[in-house]
Protein backbone atom coordinates (compact mmCIF):
# COMPACT_ATOMS: atom_id res chain seq x y z
CA UNK A 1 0.00 0.00 0.00
CA UNK A 2 2.85 2.39 0.89
CA UNK A 3 4.37 1.89 -2.57
CA UNK A 4 1.12 3.06 -4.20
CA UNK A 5 0.71 6.19 -2.07
CA UNK A 6 3.26 8.29 -4.05
CA UNK A 7 1.51 7.30 -7.30
CA UNK A 8 -1.91 8.26 -5.93
CA UNK A 9 -0.39 11.51 -4.66
CA UNK A 10 1.03 12.35 -8.11
CA UNK A 11 -2.21 11.44 -9.89
CA UNK A 12 -4.13 13.82 -7.65
CA UNK A 13 -1.45 16.52 -7.74
CA UNK A 14 -1.51 16.68 -11.55
CA UNK A 15 -5.23 17.35 -11.79
CA UNK A 16 -5.24 19.76 -8.84
CA UNK A 17 -2.21 21.72 -10.13
CA UNK A 18 -3.99 22.06 -13.49
CA UNK A 19 -7.04 23.43 -11.63
CA UNK A 20 -9.04 20.50 -13.02
CA UNK A 21 -8.32 21.79 -16.54
CA UNK A 22 -9.88 25.11 -15.43
CA UNK A 23 -13.29 23.42 -15.12
CA UNK A 24 -16.10 25.98 -14.90
CA UNK A 25 -18.63 23.61 -13.37
CA UNK A 26 -16.61 23.28 -10.12
CA UNK A 27 -16.84 26.01 -7.49
CA UNK A 28 -13.76 28.23 -8.13
CA UNK A 29 -13.25 28.77 -4.38
CA UNK A 30 -12.93 25.01 -3.86
CA UNK A 31 -10.53 24.71 -6.81
CA UNK A 32 -8.37 27.62 -5.61
CA UNK A 33 -8.31 26.28 -2.05
CA UNK A 34 -7.32 22.79 -3.15
CA UNK A 35 -4.63 24.14 -5.50
CA UNK A 36 -3.19 26.41 -2.81
CA UNK A 37 -3.09 23.74 -0.10
CA UNK A 38 -1.77 21.01 -2.44
CA UNK A 39 0.98 23.15 -3.96
CA UNK A 40 2.06 24.80 -0.71
CA UNK A 41 2.09 21.46 1.12
CA UNK A 42 4.11 19.85 -1.69
CA UNK A 43 6.59 22.74 -1.73
CA UNK A 44 7.09 22.62 2.06
CA UNK A 45 7.72 18.86 2.05
CA UNK A 46 9.88 19.02 -1.08
CA UNK A 47 12.02 21.81 0.41
CA UNK A 48 13.41 19.31 2.92
CA UNK A 49 15.31 17.69 0.04
CA UNK A 50 16.47 20.83 -1.79
CA UNK A 51 20.16 20.18 -1.10
CA UNK A 52 20.25 16.37 -1.16
CA UNK A 53 21.48 16.06 -4.74
CA UNK A 54 24.04 17.60 -7.07
CA UNK A 55 24.66 17.64 -10.81
CA UNK A 56 22.23 17.27 -13.68
CA UNK A 57 19.35 19.70 -13.41
CA UNK A 58 19.62 20.32 -9.68
CA UNK A 59 21.22 23.78 -9.89
CA UNK A 60 18.80 25.23 -12.51
CA UNK A 61 15.77 24.11 -10.49
CA UNK A 62 17.28 25.50 -7.29
CA UNK A 63 17.92 28.87 -8.97
CA UNK A 64 14.38 29.11 -10.33
CA UNK A 65 12.83 27.99 -7.02
CA UNK A 66 14.70 30.54 -4.90
CA UNK A 67 14.05 33.32 -7.43
CA UNK A 68 10.30 32.73 -7.20
CA UNK A 69 10.36 32.75 -3.40
CA UNK A 70 12.49 35.91 -3.27
CA UNK A 71 10.16 37.65 -5.74
CA UNK A 72 7.47 37.80 -3.04
CA UNK A 73 9.81 39.95 -0.95
CA UNK A 74 10.42 42.17 -3.99
CA UNK A 75 6.66 42.58 -4.55
CA UNK A 76 6.42 43.99 -1.01
CA UNK A 77 9.54 46.13 -1.31
CA UNK A 78 8.87 47.60 -4.78
CA UNK A 79 5.08 47.59 -5.03
CA UNK A 80 3.74 47.34 -1.49
CA UNK A 81 1.98 44.06 -2.20
CA UNK A 82 1.50 42.12 1.04
CA UNK A 83 2.76 38.56 1.55
CA UNK A 84 -0.79 37.20 1.60
CA UNK A 85 -1.53 38.56 -1.88
CA UNK A 86 1.88 37.45 -3.15
CA UNK A 87 1.54 33.95 -1.71
CA UNK A 88 -1.95 33.50 -3.16
CA UNK A 89 -0.82 34.61 -6.62
CA UNK A 90 2.63 33.01 -6.62
CA UNK A 91 1.41 29.58 -5.47
CA UNK A 92 0.52 28.65 -9.05
CA UNK A 93 4.18 29.11 -10.09
CA UNK A 94 5.86 27.58 -7.01
CA UNK A 95 5.74 23.85 -7.70
CA UNK A 96 9.38 23.58 -8.85
CA UNK A 97 10.69 21.94 -5.61
CA UNK A 98 8.53 18.89 -6.47
CA UNK A 99 11.56 17.91 -8.58
CA UNK A 100 13.52 17.20 -5.38
CA UNK A 101 10.69 15.22 -3.78
CA UNK A 102 10.53 13.02 -6.89
CA UNK A 103 14.27 12.40 -6.58
CA UNK A 104 13.81 11.46 -2.93
CA UNK A 105 10.89 9.13 -3.66
CA UNK A 106 12.71 7.62 -6.67
CA UNK A 107 9.53 7.39 -8.71
CA UNK A 108 10.15 5.06 -11.66
CA UNK A 109 10.28 6.61 -15.11
CA UNK A 110 7.84 4.03 -16.48
CA UNK A 111 5.30 5.03 -13.81
CA UNK A 112 5.62 8.70 -14.71
CA UNK A 113 5.26 7.87 -18.41
CA UNK A 114 1.96 6.11 -17.69
CA UNK A 115 0.69 9.10 -15.68
CA UNK A 116 1.70 11.53 -18.45
CA UNK A 117 0.14 9.40 -21.20
CA UNK A 118 -3.05 8.94 -19.19
CA UNK A 119 -3.50 12.65 -18.66
CA UNK A 120 -2.49 13.33 -22.26
CA UNK A 121 -5.35 11.13 -23.46
CA UNK A 122 -7.71 12.80 -20.97
CA UNK A 123 -6.69 16.18 -22.40
CA UNK A 124 -7.63 14.98 -25.90
CA UNK A 125 -11.03 13.63 -24.78
CA UNK A 126 -11.92 16.80 -22.87
CA UNK A 127 -10.75 19.04 -25.70
CA UNK A 128 -12.95 17.32 -28.28
CA UNK A 129 -15.85 17.30 -25.82
CA UNK A 130 -15.45 21.06 -25.36
CA UNK A 131 -15.09 21.57 -29.11
CA UNK A 132 -18.33 19.68 -29.72
CA UNK A 133 -20.04 21.88 -27.11
CA UNK A 134 -18.43 25.22 -27.96
CA UNK A 135 -21.62 27.13 -27.12
CA UNK A 136 -21.15 26.23 -23.42
CA UNK A 137 -17.86 26.87 -21.63
CA UNK A 138 -17.01 23.78 -19.58
CA UNK A 139 -13.23 24.21 -19.51
CA UNK A 140 -10.91 27.18 -19.95
CA UNK A 141 -11.81 30.68 -20.92
CA UNK A 142 -12.86 32.20 -24.26
CA UNK A 143 -10.41 34.69 -25.75
CA UNK A 144 -13.27 37.17 -25.94
CA UNK A 145 -16.94 37.13 -25.03
CA UNK A 146 -18.87 34.55 -23.04
CA UNK A 147 -18.47 31.57 -25.38
CA UNK A 148 -15.92 30.16 -27.78
CA UNK A 149 -16.19 31.89 -31.13
CA UNK A 150 -14.78 31.41 -34.61
CA UNK A 151 -11.37 33.00 -35.13
CA UNK A 152 -8.78 32.37 -37.84
CA UNK A 153 -11.23 30.08 -39.62
CA UNK A 154 -11.92 27.81 -36.64
CA UNK A 155 -13.71 27.68 -33.30
CA UNK A 156 -10.69 28.67 -31.27
CA UNK A 157 -10.37 26.89 -27.95
CA UNK A 158 -7.02 27.29 -26.19
CA UNK A 159 -7.58 24.27 -24.00
CA UNK A 160 -5.93 24.42 -20.55
CA UNK A 161 -3.23 21.95 -19.50
CA UNK A 162 -1.38 21.74 -22.82
CA UNK A 163 1.97 20.90 -21.19
CA UNK A 164 0.98 17.37 -20.22
CA UNK A 165 -0.50 16.80 -23.70
CA UNK A 166 2.66 18.01 -25.46
CA UNK A 167 4.89 15.82 -23.30
CA UNK A 168 2.62 12.83 -24.00
CA UNK A 169 2.81 13.22 -27.80
CA UNK A 170 6.60 13.51 -27.63
CA UNK A 171 6.61 10.25 -25.67
CA UNK A 172 4.45 8.79 -28.44
CA UNK A 173 6.79 9.69 -31.31
CA UNK A 174 9.76 8.36 -29.32
CA UNK A 175 8.00 5.05 -28.67
CA UNK A 176 7.13 4.73 -32.37
CA UNK A 177 10.78 4.78 -33.43
CA UNK A 178 11.69 2.46 -30.54
CA UNK A 179 9.31 -0.15 -32.02
CA UNK A 180 7.27 -0.34 -28.85
CA UNK A 181 4.71 -3.15 -28.73
CA UNK A 182 1.92 -0.56 -28.52
CA UNK A 183 3.23 1.14 -31.66
CA UNK A 184 -0.19 1.56 -33.30
CA UNK A 185 -1.63 3.23 -30.23
CA UNK A 186 1.30 5.64 -30.13
CA UNK A 187 0.89 6.36 -33.83
CA UNK A 188 -2.72 7.36 -33.17
CA UNK A 189 -1.68 9.68 -30.35
CA UNK A 190 1.12 11.15 -32.49
CA UNK A 191 -1.39 11.88 -35.28
CA UNK A 192 -3.72 13.60 -32.82
CA UNK A 193 -0.66 15.58 -31.72
CA UNK A 194 -0.59 17.15 -35.19
CA UNK A 195 -4.35 17.67 -35.49
CA UNK A 196 -5.02 19.40 -32.14
CA UNK A 197 -2.49 22.25 -32.60
CA UNK A 198 -3.95 23.04 -36.04
CA UNK A 199 -7.48 23.03 -34.60
CA UNK A 200 -6.40 25.49 -31.89
CA UNK A 201 -4.84 27.73 -34.58
CA UNK A 202 -2.07 28.92 -32.26
CA UNK A 203 1.09 29.62 -34.23
CA UNK A 204 3.58 28.80 -31.47
CA UNK A 205 1.80 25.53 -30.75
CA UNK A 206 1.74 24.50 -34.41
CA UNK A 207 5.32 25.54 -35.21
CA UNK A 208 6.81 24.01 -32.06
CA UNK A 209 5.12 20.62 -32.47
CA UNK A 210 5.71 20.36 -36.22
CA UNK A 211 9.40 21.27 -35.92
CA UNK A 212 10.00 18.68 -33.18
CA UNK A 213 8.17 16.00 -35.17
CA UNK A 214 10.18 16.83 -38.27
CA UNK A 215 13.49 16.74 -36.38
CA UNK A 216 12.69 13.43 -34.67
CA UNK A 217 11.77 11.51 -37.79
CA UNK A 218 14.45 13.21 -39.92
CA UNK A 219 17.59 12.96 -37.77
CA UNK A 220 18.31 9.22 -37.93
CA UNK A 221 17.49 8.60 -41.60
CA UNK A 222 19.89 7.85 -44.44
CA UNK A 223 20.80 10.60 -46.91
CA UNK A 224 18.30 9.31 -49.50
CA UNK A 225 15.49 9.11 -46.96
CA UNK A 226 16.36 12.57 -45.66
CA UNK A 227 16.04 13.94 -49.18
CA UNK A 228 12.68 12.22 -49.61
CA UNK A 229 11.43 13.49 -46.24
CA UNK A 230 12.55 17.04 -47.08
CA UNK A 231 10.82 16.84 -50.44
CA UNK A 232 7.63 15.44 -48.93
CA UNK A 233 7.68 18.06 -46.19
CA UNK A 234 8.19 20.92 -48.66
CA UNK A 235 5.53 19.53 -50.99
CA UNK A 236 3.05 19.07 -48.15
CA UNK A 237 3.72 22.60 -46.95
CA UNK A 238 3.07 24.05 -50.41
CA UNK A 239 -0.16 22.08 -50.69
CA UNK A 240 -1.34 23.23 -47.27
CA UNK A 241 -0.52 26.87 -47.93
CA UNK A 242 -2.43 26.84 -51.21
CA UNK A 243 -5.30 24.66 -50.01
CA UNK A 244 -8.61 26.29 -49.18
CA UNK A 245 -8.54 25.23 -45.52
CA UNK A 246 -9.98 27.97 -43.25
CA UNK A 247 -7.73 27.09 -40.29
CA UNK A 248 -4.53 27.25 -42.35
CA UNK A 249 -5.63 30.44 -44.10
CA UNK A 250 -6.44 32.02 -40.74
CA UNK A 251 -3.00 31.25 -39.33
CA UNK A 252 -1.24 32.55 -42.47
CA UNK A 253 -3.27 35.77 -42.50
CA UNK A 254 -2.56 36.39 -38.82
CA UNK A 255 1.18 35.86 -39.40
CA UNK A 256 1.21 38.18 -42.43
CA UNK A 257 -0.68 40.87 -40.51
CA UNK A 258 1.64 40.73 -37.49
CA UNK A 259 4.77 40.63 -39.67
CA UNK A 260 3.77 43.88 -41.37
CA UNK A 261 3.45 45.62 -37.99
CA UNK A 262 7.14 45.10 -37.16
CA UNK A 263 8.06 47.07 -34.04
CA UNK A 264 4.46 48.23 -33.76
CA UNK A 265 3.34 44.68 -33.03
CA UNK A 266 1.78 44.79 -29.58
CA UNK A 267 3.89 41.92 -28.21
CA UNK A 268 7.10 43.64 -29.30
CA UNK A 269 6.01 46.83 -27.55
CA UNK A 270 4.97 44.93 -24.44
CA UNK A 271 8.30 43.06 -24.39
CA UNK A 272 10.26 46.32 -24.57
CA UNK A 273 8.19 47.84 -21.79
CA UNK A 274 8.60 44.92 -19.37
CA UNK A 275 12.32 44.74 -20.13
CA UNK A 276 13.22 48.39 -19.84
CA UNK A 277 10.50 50.43 -18.09
CA UNK A 278 8.47 48.18 -15.84
CA UNK A 279 10.78 47.71 -12.82
CA UNK A 280 10.66 50.74 -10.49
CA UNK A 281 14.17 50.31 -9.05
CA UNK A 282 17.52 48.58 -9.55
CA UNK A 283 16.81 45.74 -7.11
CA UNK A 284 13.66 44.81 -9.02
CA UNK A 285 15.67 44.85 -12.25
CA UNK A 286 17.86 42.16 -10.68
CA UNK A 287 15.54 40.14 -8.45
CA UNK A 288 12.20 40.72 -10.16
CA UNK A 289 8.96 42.40 -9.16
CA UNK A 290 6.96 39.39 -8.03
CA UNK A 291 3.66 38.06 -9.36
CA UNK A 292 0.85 40.67 -9.24
CA UNK A 293 -2.44 39.70 -7.60
CA UNK A 294 -4.52 40.81 -10.59
CA UNK A 295 -7.08 43.49 -9.76
CA UNK A 296 -6.77 42.96 -5.98
CA UNK A 297 -3.57 44.51 -4.63
CA UNK A 298 -2.35 47.96 -5.71
CA UNK A 299 0.26 46.15 -7.83
CA UNK A 300 -2.44 43.96 -9.35
CA UNK A 301 -4.64 46.97 -10.06
CA UNK A 302 -1.74 48.67 -11.82
CA UNK A 303 -1.32 45.61 -14.06
CA UNK A 304 -5.06 45.61 -14.77
CA UNK A 305 -4.94 49.29 -15.82
CA UNK A 306 -1.86 48.58 -17.95
CA UNK A 307 -3.74 45.86 -19.82
CA UNK A 308 -6.78 48.09 -20.33
CA UNK A 309 -4.88 51.16 -21.52
CA UNK A 310 -1.98 49.60 -23.43
CA UNK A 311 -2.99 45.94 -23.90
CA UNK A 312 0.27 44.82 -22.30
CA UNK A 313 0.00 41.34 -20.80
CA UNK A 314 2.76 39.32 -19.11
CA UNK A 315 1.32 36.17 -20.68
CA UNK A 316 2.14 37.55 -24.15
CA UNK A 317 5.87 37.95 -23.56
CA UNK A 318 6.94 34.52 -22.26
CA UNK A 319 10.49 34.48 -20.91
CA UNK A 320 10.41 38.27 -20.54
CA UNK A 321 7.55 37.77 -18.07
CA UNK A 322 9.82 35.40 -16.11
CA UNK A 323 12.40 38.18 -15.93
CA UNK A 324 9.83 40.81 -14.97
CA UNK A 325 8.36 38.69 -12.16
CA UNK A 326 11.28 36.57 -10.93
CA UNK A 327 14.43 38.39 -12.03
CA UNK A 328 17.81 37.71 -13.58
CA UNK A 329 18.64 34.54 -11.65
CA UNK A 330 15.46 32.83 -12.83
CA UNK A 331 16.50 33.64 -16.40
CA UNK A 332 19.96 32.20 -15.70
CA UNK A 333 18.27 29.08 -14.31
CA UNK A 334 16.24 28.62 -17.49
CA UNK A 335 19.30 29.33 -19.61
CA UNK A 336 21.30 26.69 -17.76
CA UNK A 337 18.40 24.24 -18.07
CA UNK A 338 18.26 24.67 -21.84
CA UNK A 339 22.05 24.53 -22.16
CA UNK A 340 22.10 21.21 -20.30
CA UNK A 341 19.30 19.90 -22.53
CA UNK A 342 21.70 20.22 -25.48
CA UNK A 343 24.87 18.86 -23.87
CA UNK A 344 23.81 16.16 -21.39
CA UNK A 345 23.44 12.75 -23.10
CA UNK A 346 20.36 10.64 -22.53
CA UNK A 347 19.26 7.17 -23.69
CA UNK A 348 17.27 7.21 -26.94
CA UNK A 349 14.20 5.85 -25.19
CA UNK A 350 13.90 9.02 -23.10
CA UNK A 351 14.79 11.60 -25.75
CA UNK A 352 11.24 12.98 -25.54
CA UNK A 353 12.26 15.07 -22.51
CA UNK A 354 14.81 16.89 -24.67
CA UNK A 355 12.03 17.59 -27.17
CA UNK A 356 9.76 18.97 -24.48
CA UNK A 357 12.45 21.33 -23.16
CA UNK A 358 13.25 22.44 -26.71
CA UNK A 359 9.55 23.05 -27.32
CA UNK A 360 9.55 25.35 -24.28
CA UNK A 361 12.54 27.19 -25.75
CA UNK A 362 10.87 27.55 -29.16
CA UNK A 363 7.70 29.00 -27.62
CA UNK A 364 9.32 30.94 -24.79
CA UNK A 365 9.36 34.37 -26.45
CA UNK A 366 5.65 34.85 -27.11
CA UNK A 367 3.86 32.36 -24.89
CA UNK A 368 3.54 31.57 -21.17
CA UNK A 369 4.63 27.94 -21.53
CA UNK A 370 7.85 28.56 -19.56
CA UNK A 371 6.17 29.47 -16.28
CA UNK A 372 2.39 28.92 -16.38
CA UNK A 373 0.62 26.28 -14.30
CA UNK A 374 -0.79 24.75 -17.51
CA UNK A 375 2.77 23.59 -18.24
CA UNK A 376 4.62 23.57 -14.93
CA UNK A 377 4.01 20.04 -13.66
CA UNK A 378 4.83 18.60 -17.10
CA UNK A 379 8.09 20.59 -17.06
CA UNK A 380 8.97 19.19 -13.63
CA UNK A 381 8.22 15.64 -14.78
CA UNK A 382 10.39 16.15 -17.87
CA UNK A 383 13.30 17.49 -15.81
CA UNK A 384 13.04 14.64 -13.31
CA UNK A 385 13.00 11.99 -16.05
CA UNK A 386 15.96 13.66 -17.77
CA UNK A 387 17.93 13.97 -14.53
CA UNK A 388 17.15 10.44 -13.38
CA UNK A 389 17.91 8.90 -16.78
CA UNK A 390 21.16 10.86 -17.14
CA UNK A 391 22.34 9.99 -13.62
CA UNK A 392 21.47 6.30 -14.05
CA UNK A 393 23.47 6.26 -17.28
CA UNK A 394 26.37 8.00 -15.57
CA UNK A 395 26.26 5.48 -12.74
CA UNK A 396 26.43 2.60 -15.21
CA UNK A 397 29.45 4.19 -16.91
CA UNK A 398 31.28 4.51 -13.57
CA UNK A 399 30.46 0.92 -12.65
CA UNK A 400 31.67 -0.28 -16.03
CA UNK A 401 34.98 1.54 -15.59
CA UNK A 402 35.36 0.02 -12.12
CA UNK A 403 34.72 -3.45 -13.56
CA UNK A 404 37.30 -2.88 -16.30
CA UNK A 405 39.87 -1.74 -13.72
CA UNK A 406 39.16 -4.52 -11.25
CA UNK A 407 41.26 -7.61 -10.81
CA UNK A 408 40.67 -10.80 -12.75
CA UNK A 409 39.01 -12.32 -9.69
CA UNK A 410 36.30 -9.62 -9.84
CA UNK A 411 36.80 -8.45 -6.26
CA UNK A 412 35.58 -4.96 -7.09
CA UNK A 413 34.66 -3.95 -3.56
CA UNK A 414 38.17 -4.49 -2.19
CA UNK A 415 39.82 -2.41 -4.89
CA UNK A 416 37.19 0.32 -5.20
CA UNK A 417 38.60 3.64 -3.89
CA UNK A 418 36.54 5.16 -1.07
CA UNK A 419 35.86 8.35 -3.06
CA UNK A 420 34.45 6.27 -5.96
CA UNK A 421 32.10 4.45 -3.58
CA UNK A 422 30.89 7.75 -2.16
CA UNK A 423 30.33 9.06 -5.70
CA UNK A 424 28.19 6.04 -6.56
CA UNK A 425 26.08 6.48 -3.42
CA UNK A 426 25.40 10.15 -4.15
CA UNK A 427 24.29 9.60 -7.78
Amino acid sequence: MKEKLPIVFLLLLVIVSLNFFDAKFINPKIVNYLEFVAVLGTVLISSLYLFDRKGGFVLPVQMISFSIILSMVMALFSWGQGFKDSLLETSQYMLWPLFFLLLHLKISISTLEKIILGYGLLYVLLYFFQYANAHTVFFGKPISGEEFSEQRGAIRIIFPGAGIFILSIFIAITKITQNDRYKWMYMGLALIGLIVPVMQVTRQFIAGVFLIYFYHFFKSQSLIKKSLILGAFAGGLIILVNADIPMIKGVIEAQQRDSKLGENYIRVQAGKYFLTEFSPNTLSQIFGNGAPNWGISSYGKFMERLSNTHEYFLSDVGIIAVYAMFGVFAILGFGLMWYKSFVLPIPRGHVYVKYYLWYLLLTSFTWYSVYHYHYLIATIFALYIYHRSYMDQKKKEILWKLIENSSATGEINKQTPSHSKEKLINL
